[in-house]
């Protein structure tokens, strides 16, 4: 039997990754099985074979991400352990992509930090990359990873290039959307609620355009979160119930933090006999689905508000400090001392808000977390 040509392979797994990063599964699928009969008759070539493996895994990722309630062999931890057991020194492109995979799953794993010292492995070999989505797909999922550690600027300043290049391309929708999110999170932070809002309803009316009810809905949540940031809890309560609305035929991977981020608007509403008959639901349910973070977060939502647990409040606290996610220490500990305010005992109202500013200044010594 006649060999394939491993030049021939590489362009198809070129094709099969263009499909990928536009979440068009039915093609990325039919490419995906082509590329794997050719493989079996390919000519020798060890960095091609790496490739395909590389991309598997890209594969994975993306489909863990449209449905990742669903269970999948071989798993994404199976496909790491293979590359990493190949044996086969990597360099130049193989080297980025392994590097910027990583980097997405661990951020899939909410390890954010280990996502962004994956992601500056991949820097180093951005110069080799041509290609101007590739290179928005990596100014994205920068910017996602730092939004999320609120290094704003420096999120900020990686979005606005993705972005600039997904408008470019009109196949580029779903990415569009998720950048405006970006953004509009960003300027959230920066208190700048009137241009988050404005990005949002782009974002919504974008999402709404395209029939893509998994973005309605994460558009809506934070449109919510907009709210809730401004205290504007009715607004908020209002759109978190939207959200839940949206995704109630399916299990989808942000129903957690929506029910976290709906009951805490209740709780800081005072509608506290609603959200304590709803948390220890929440718990459970982030538990079952292996969301850890939301488990952390309902966690503390319980040793605050129905236990006045303190000693499970700390726990809590020092694994937010643990994975630096110095954002949720500042938000938990300003509740916990207004809470304490509210009771008169203002000794333990200051030794909370303390700790929130601890962790606001903890926040804005992050750049530790990257080089230039």
């Amino acid at each position: 039997m006649e060999k394939v040509l491993s030049s021939h392979v590489g362009v198809k797994i070129n094709e099969w990754y263009k499909m990928i990063r536009q979440f068009s599964v039915p093609d990325a699928e039919i490419l995906k099985a082509e590329v794997e009969q050719e493989i079996e008759r390919m000519e020798e070539d060890q960095d091609l074979l790496i490739y395909y493996q590389l991309m598997c895994f890209r594969h994975q990722l993306m489909l863990d991400y449209i449905k990742p309630s669903e269970k999948r062999s071989p798993s994404v931890s199976d496909l790491v352990d293979k590359i990493e057991n190949s044996n086969h020194q990597l360099s130049g492109m193989l080297q980025y992509y392994n590097a910027f995979f990583r980097g997405m799953h661990e951020f899939s794993k909410k390890e954010y930090v280990q996502a962004i010292q994956y992601y500056k492995i991949a820097e180093r070999q951005l110069a080799l990359v041509v290609d101007d989505i590739e290179q928005a797909e990596f100014h994205f999922k920068v910017a996602e990873a730092y939004y999320i550690m609120k290094q704003t600027h420096v999120s900020m300043h990686h979005i606005i290039k993705a972005l600039d290049i997904y408008k470019e391309h009109e196949q580029y929708k779903v990415r569009q959307i998720q950048s405006l999110i970006v953004i509009a999170g960003n300027y959230d932070d920066f208190m700048r609620y009137e241009k988050s809002l404005q990005h949002l309803k782009t974002a919504y009316s974008i999402a709404v355009g395209a029939n893509d009810q998994r973005l309605v809905a994460k558009t809506l949540l934070n449109i919510g979160n907009t709210y809730d940031r401004q205290s504007k809890y009715t607004e908020a309560i209002k759109h978190y119930k939207e959200v839940l609305d949206v995704i109630s035929s399916e299990k989808s991977d942000i129903k957690p933090i929506t029910l976290f981020s709906l009951y805490w608007s209740l709780y800081k509403s005072n509608q506290t006999d609603e959200a304590d008959l709803l948390v220890e639901d929440g718990l459970i349910y982030s538990s079952k689905v292996n969301d850890s973070l939301s488990v952390l977060l309902f966690k503390a939502l319980k040793a605050i508000y129905m236990d006045t647990d303190e000693q499970a409040l700390k726990e809590v606290f020092d694994i937010f400090e643990e994975k630096k996610l110095h954002v949720y220490v500042e938000a938990f500990a300003q509740s916990v001392g207004l809470f304490y305010e509210k009771k008169g005992d203002f000794e333990k109202a200051a030794e909370y808000y303390r700790k929130a500013l601890k962790a606001q200044n903890d926040i804005q010594k992050g750049e530790c977390l990257y080089d230039y």
